[in-house]
């Protein structure tokens, strides 16, 4: 064997070993890569049944919770019956105290009503059944006219306008009667009272503020 033949066949081992050495490296890379894509997907799922177990824990904990607020609910209601036949015991007392209350009210009406019957009747207003006019013609006339504004034969003796409105504001009714009663010190107007009854001094009185 020549040198030419030997060094074709090294260099044919060497390019085979080559080959075989980088197909090898191929196949490590490949299963390396299976590897890690499996690791990937355990990550994945252990991920999901993470997600999947506080879905169910939550889940869960809503549903204890809703069950304890519907015991809740239902104790309240057992404790709201249990008090409605003690409110409803009570309500006769409370009917019987009204009732009471009624009869102790009863006298009191019957005694108004009592009361109402024994008051004497109020006398009754003659003065509007006594001919005033006639009354003032007869005794005030010949001073005061019949218009009230004063005779001329008494205008020295300073007889005031009974019809001005000046002397009926400053005038009410009682003190009229108190002037026609007593008379005025100091001027020309007598007293009444021993001619003339309350009622005809009354009914003068209201016929004067009627000027």
């Amino acid at each position: 064997m020549n040198l030419k033949t030997v060094l074709r066949i090294t260099r044919n081992v060497g390019l085979c070993a080559a080959v075989a050495l980088v197909a090898c490296d191929s196949g490590q890379k490949a299963e390396e890569k299976k590897v890690e894509e499996k690791k990937v997907e355990a990550k994945a799922d252990d991920a999901k049944a993470t997600a999947d177990a506080k879905a169910a824990a939550d889940a869960k904990a809503a549903a204890d919770a809703k069950a304890a607020a519907d015991a809740k609910a239902a104790e309240d209601a057992k404790a709201l019956e249990a008090k409605a036949p003690e409110g409803d015991a009570k309500a006769p007392e409370g009917d019987a105290k009204a009732a009471e209350g009624d009869a102790k009210a009863a006298p009191a009406d019957v005694k108004k009503t009592d009361a109402k019957k024994a008051e004497p009747k109020k006398a009754e207003d003659t003065s509007a059944k006594i001919d005033a006019k006639s009354i003032y013609d007869a005794k005030c006339k010949v001073c005061h006219a019949p218009d009230g504004k004063g005779a001329e034969a008494q205008k020295k003796n300073n007889i005031p306008d009974m019809s001005a409105k000046d002397w009926q504001g400053k005038h009410n009714k009682a003190a009229v009667v108190k002037a026609i009663t007593d008379g005025v010190d100091g001027t020309k107007m007598k007293a009444f009272k021993e001619k003339l009854s309350k009622e005809e001094i009354d009914a003068v009185a209201a016929y004067v503020k009627k000027m």
